[in-house]
């Protein structure tokens, strides 16, 4: 009897949900400190203009915080992972995604006319 319990509870749609929703949790907070070292900022500038006078730990921490739950949440919106590695790769890819925007590499994108978007 318990091993159907126990088995009900792996298969019912609120856990299988909550435990992608880890997975993409995962891959964002892996994406983050990976990037720490390509000098990624995330939400840094913007949590000193809205947040002014504290110090780097919390701004730290708290963009820490921010891009990771941020992160999984848009991953697992925008790309609606069905399994474990669809949801890692939600949450690697957005965060990978945003550092690449927010650290300009699309400078040096050029339009088919020769010209800067």
């Amino acid at each position: 009897m318990e091993i159907d319990s126990v088995r009900q509870f792996f298969v019912d749609p609120a856990v299988i949900a909550s435990v992608r929703f880890l997975i993409v949790l995962f891959g964002s907070v892996a994406m983050y400190v990976f990037q720490l070292n390509r000098g990624f900022e995330g939400a840094l500038g913007f949590l000193r203009r809205i947040l002014p006078g504290r110090s780097d730990a919390f701004y730290s921490r708290v963009d820490f915080i921010v891009v990771s739950l941020a992160g999984s949440a848009i991953g697992q919106i925008i790309f609606e992972p069905r399994t474990p590695f669809q949801a890692l790769a939600a949450g690697v890819g957005w965060v990978g995604a945003m550092n690449s925007l927010l650290a300009g590499s699309l400078r040096g994108f050029r339009s088919p006319g020769g010209g800067q978007p």
